[in-house]
């Protein structure tokens, strides 16, 4: 009787050093910048650590819980504004104000569309002063729409 032939079994090779966005910067250190952005929107808004299991992430959401009609079963939530997340391969912005409204998505610049995957996750591989200052104004847009809908107090 024949023996089987040995076949190795292959293992992944674990990931050396820290994950690299497209500039060659690290993830982390794009996520923490984005972190640093997000921070000088708190106040008005409170800003979270954590919520997504095994990932680093952080988000801003409205001081008090709003009840959306129609929403949640007309319960109060911590309604988010924004958030960053690191994940594998990129860092995910997320802007919430845009999910349903594209007038306010028509208003962010091209630099910062060309980034967006989906409907509310842009994905940050590298982080420029031009894409930093384009998030920055897209936060305050995100403010403006929030108060707007009385989400925000003035």
């Amino acid at each position: 009787m024949k023996k089987p032939a040995h076949t190795k079994k292959s293992t992944p090779k674990p990931i050396q050093g820290t994950p690299r966005g497209n500039s060659g910067e690290s993830l982390e250190s794009i996520y923490e910048q984005l972190k640093e952005i997000l921070a000088h929107h708190a106040p008005p808004f409170k800003m979270m650590d954590g919520g997504v299991r095994d990932k680093r992430s952080v988000k801003l959401v409205v001081p008090k819980p709003v009840a959306i009609p129609g929403a949640y079963g007309g319960k109060p939530v911590d309604l988010q504004m924004a958030a960053a997340i690191l994940q594998k391969g990129y860092v995910g912005f997320y802007l919430m104000c845009i999910y349903v409204n594209n007038e306010k998505k028509s208003r962010l610049s091209p630099q910062l569309l060309k980034l967006l995957k989906g409907k509310s996750c842009f994905y940050v591989k590298a982080l420029d002063e031009g894409l930093k200052k384009d998030i920055e104004d897209a936060l305050v847009l995100g403010t403006k729409a929030y108060r707007e809908r009385g989400w925000l107090e003035a």
